[in-house]
């Protein structure tokens, strides 16, 4: 069962503070699908962190499941998640991919608003921080650079997802 946790610290998002090396080093052909935000303050990170919420996760657990209308915003704080879609046959899962920390979990419906696309479940115990909609609406009108900043690279990694994708259908 989720439960959350004390309010979120600086040292709890240092995954979020490094740049992926596809961003240092642009001739490198690693895609990291890691969120990049290294040019943001302490203040920036402590109003970030004020507009989510700390949440542990067991091993085990299901944090996103197929077809529900939720479409909060998952930062991967620690541990690591699995990815996978039952298949038309009902009983089967298809593992997709593994996200690990300093990724995120539902950007898609987080944009779109649309049910969730695959089933999402931690395989080690650990740790994510949440944010609503609501939540990103608020600190986007409080700070409009970091609104931008975040969903620039949310929009990264949804075009590192979409580039992995197209390569495994080609």
């Amino acid at each position: 069962m989720m439960t959350t946790t004390t309010t979120p610290s600086l040292e709890s998002i240092r995954a979020f503070r490094a740049k992926p090396e596809a961003l240092t080093d642009p001739s490198s052909l690693k895609m990291d699908d890691a969120l990049s935000l290294p040019d943001w303050s302490d203040d920036d990170w402590r109003l970030f962190l004020k507009h989510t919420e700390l949440l542990a996760i067991p091993a085990g657990e299901s944090l996103v499941h197929r077809g529900d209308a939720d479409s909060n915003l998952y930062f991967v704080v620690q541990g690591k998640f699995e990815v996978s879609r039952i298949q038309s046959d009902g009983i089967s899962m298809g593992p997709l991919s593994r996200i690990k920390e300093g990724s995120v979990i539902g950007e898609q419906a987080f944009f779109d608003g649309g049910p969730r696309s695959a089933n999402v479940w931690s395989i080690e115990p650990s740790v994510v921080l949440r944010m609503s909609r609501q939540q990103f609406d608020k600190m986007e009108s409080s700070r409009p650079k970091l609104g931008r900043d975040l969903i620039f690279s949310l929009g990264r990694i949804l075009a590192i997802r979409l580039r992995h994708t197209t390569a495994r259908v080609s």
